[in-house]
């Protein structure tokens, strides 16, 4: 027994340092993320995507805005070149089953997964979804402000390797009060 317990103190005598490292280096690597995210707002609420990203001007207003990641291709149709990531954020003067429902503009799509949360205490729908056309696959959120005000977030994505930055983007929502 005796033997066995100062095996046991020598391994964590040795591991603690690791350990420690191991951790403090991980809280820089986190720290360094973070520094390079940029807080963006529509309404109240909030996301964050990465600072070096493009915003679009055009068709952007005080109900919308437009970043990507990277420069759109000139050409049209068909499906987004790989790596690309395109957010859509608006807010519709309509409740959250109304602004919800597909439009006759929308894009064919499929809904593969719903899911309700609540994000500071306001109704939240995540649907996962899958496209015919443009982005493959895209998530989006419809959270409810007010009785008539609903906040859309939308992050459409080209392909798997880009679906995890996505999520970050997703998952960094916050409303303001």
């Amino acid at each position: 027994m005796k033997k066995f317990l100062t095996i046991l103190a020598s391994t964590i005598a040795i591991a603690t340092p690791t350990l420690f490292l191991e951790h403090s280096t991980l809280l820089a690597q986190a720290q360094t993320q973070e520094s390079q995210l940029k807080t963006h707002a529509i309404g109240n609420l909030t996301f964050k995507a990465p600072r070096n990203w493009l915003e679009n001007p055009r068709g952007a207003s005080a109900n919308s805005l437009h970043l990507h990641n990277k420069k759109f291709p000139d050409r049209g149709g068909g499906f987004a070149p790989k790596g690309l990531i395109r957010v859509l954020a608006t807010i519709s003067e309509e409740n959250l089953e109304t602004a919800m429902k597909p439009s006759s503009r929308e894009i064919p799509k499929t809904t593969i997964k719903t899911e309700r949360l609540t994000i500071n205490g306001k109704k939240v729908v995540r649907l996962y979804e899958s496209y015919n056309d443009g982005f493959p696959a895209g998530i989006v959120t419809y959270v409810a402000t007010g009785k008539k005000e609903t906040i859309m977030l939308g992050t459409f994505y080209s392909d798997s390797d880009t679906e995890k930055q996505v999520q970050q983007i997703q998952d960094s929502i916050r409303i303001t009060q």
